[in-house]
């Protein structure tokens, strides 16, 4: 998603790794190449902040009979684009592809741990779009519900940010979340979201003077 600011434009993102090939900091070149992949904003990038979080949103594996298998790691970018010509409110849910090293990462940085680790449940709205049952699990006011603009509808994504938690002892909290959200329909893994067309079509550029 990107929303025009200070004569540039924020960008915001998630971004996660298969491989478990990590980011640490992240380098201009990295996320220049995110921002090209995503096709969401032309302009030069000028400074960005990473947070690394765990989700089911993210696993990689739902079917291995292990409960680190409930979860994947991702990081949440915001970048802040200067020289700004065009953006888009919003290229679509995703995911988009993208290739890339962190040349800051370090190979000491272990996987998901078996101690705190900050979890986020993403869900995207279901029919009812309401999303006040997930609420009180939300950590210090931490749910955040996003709107995505696009083409032919507005979809809402609701991320109930846990805080840091301990693994494997809260699991049976974040259980409890996913089936609230997959009750009411919701669309809780990135798997999911593929299947929804209409959510993969890009909002219009914006022209920015």
């Amino acid at each position: 998603m990107c929303q025009p600011i200070d004569s540039g434009a924020l960008c915001s993102f998630d971004v996660t790794s298969p491989d478990f090939l990590g980011i640490n900091e992240g380098t201009i070149e990295l996320v220049t190449g995110f921002m090209n992949s995503l096709g969401i904003c032309i302009g030069e990038v000028e400074r960005w902040t990473v947070s690394r979080f765990a989700s089911p949103y993210f696993a990689n594996d739902r079917a291995l009979n292990e409960w680190q298998s409930l979860f994947g790691l991702a990081w949440r970018f915001s970048v802040k684009m200067v020289n700004v010509r065009k953006y888009r409110p919003c290229g679509g849910v995703g995911p988009y592809p993208a290739h890339g090293v962190d040349s800051t990462w370090r190979s000491e940085v272990s996987p998901i741990k078996n101690e705190r680790e900050r979890c986020i449940v993403i869900a995207a709205e279901g029919p009812d779009r309401d999303f006040s049952a997930l609420a009180k699990y939300a950590a210090d006011e931490g749910l955040e519900i996003i709107t995505y603009r696009l083409p032919h509808a507005d979809v809402r994504e609701a991320r109930v940010d846990l805080g840091e938690v301990l693994l494997p002892e809260s699991i049976e909290v974040i259980e409890h979340i996913l089936k609230q959200s997959k009750s009411r329909f919701m669309t809780t893994h990135w798997s999911d979201a593929t299947e929804r067309t209409a959510w993969q079509k890009s909002a219009d550029w914006v022209e920015q003077d």
